[in-house]
């Protein structure tokens, strides 16, 4: 069964993008926080939830493995391209002493309320395709 397609792929990722930038003013906000480099992190907000999109997509193929691993995997990976690419860009700007945790916890937040829903919608899914089966067997 394949959620994310070529068809929604895109809608998918505006809606990511929108809920993740709207937590991120509320956040401001309710902290009185000033985001001196905004339109950066906008673009970094769109690029995490194109990530994140992209990866639980991937799921579809991955449905023979067992959940965890593929889940944990999954997690590992995003977390590796945004640190690997926090670390090349360290090479060529200046980052804040607190870049990889801010980087961290901007990237798990996302991506456990993005893989709950997916996860949650997949497996709602699955049991009713299950509870069509079997009545279909008991007919």
């Amino acid at each position: 069964m394949k959620l994310i397609n070529r068809k929604n792929f895109i809608s998918i990722v505006c809606i990511c993008f929108t809920l993740n930038v709207l937590v991120k003013l509320i956040w401001e906000k309710a902290k009185g926080i000033t985001d001196p480099h905004y339109t950066e992190n906008i673009f970094l907000c769109f690029g995490i939830a194109l990530l994140i999109t992209t990866i639980l997509a991937v799921h579809y193929y991955l449905q023979r493995f067992p959940f965890i691993p593929v889940f944990v995997g999954q997690y590992l990976i995003t977390e590796g391209l945004v640190l690997g690419f926090v670390w090349w860009v360290s090479h060529y700007a200046t980052l804040a002493p607190t870049a990889y945790r801010d980087m961290f916890i901007s990237v798990t937040i996302p991506f456990a309320v993005c893989a709950l829903v997916y996860y949650l919608i997949f497996f709602r899914q699955i049991r009713k395709a299950n509870a069509i089966i079997e009545q279909l067997n008991l007919e």
